[in-house]
């Protein structure tokens, strides 16, 4: 059965206040975002607080969804590799423009997850 989403709210990844407080939310869905609410020189420490986030999966309510930065960035490597892991329930990919990219995010995907087997 497919889960109905009501509500969601984005959570800049950079900000540990925020991240703590997002457990406490009645939302959906948590997004954890990498992308536009990160400055680029907060990008590596947002990623490390995210993957630390998602050890503590249980404190939050929420379903909790991570958004990558866009394919053109090329710094969807770097975020799946820190935040692939137990506790996360969806990714979000911003600015896909085609198949192609699509298909190279889910081989980068498919390493990932099958070394954590």
């Amino acid at each position: 059965m497919t889960q109905l989403f009501r509500s969601l709210i984005f959570v800049p990844g950079n900000n540990s206040r925020f991240l703590e407080k997002a457990k406490t939310l009645q939302s959906d869905i948590v997004c954890f975002d990498l992308e536009d609410s990160v400055p680029d020189d907060e990008k590596v420490n947002a990623r490390k607080l995210i993957k630390t986030a998602l050890k503590s999966r249980k404190s939050y309510q929420s379903s909790i969804f991570v958004r990558t930065n866009s394919p053109s960035s090329g710094k969807i490597p770097s975020d799946l590799k820190e935040v692939i892991q137990k506790g996360i329930d969806g990714i979000v990919i911003p600015k896909v423009n085609n198949v192609k990219e699509m298909q190279k995010i889910v081989k980068i995907l498919s390493g990932l997850e099958k070394r954590q087997k």
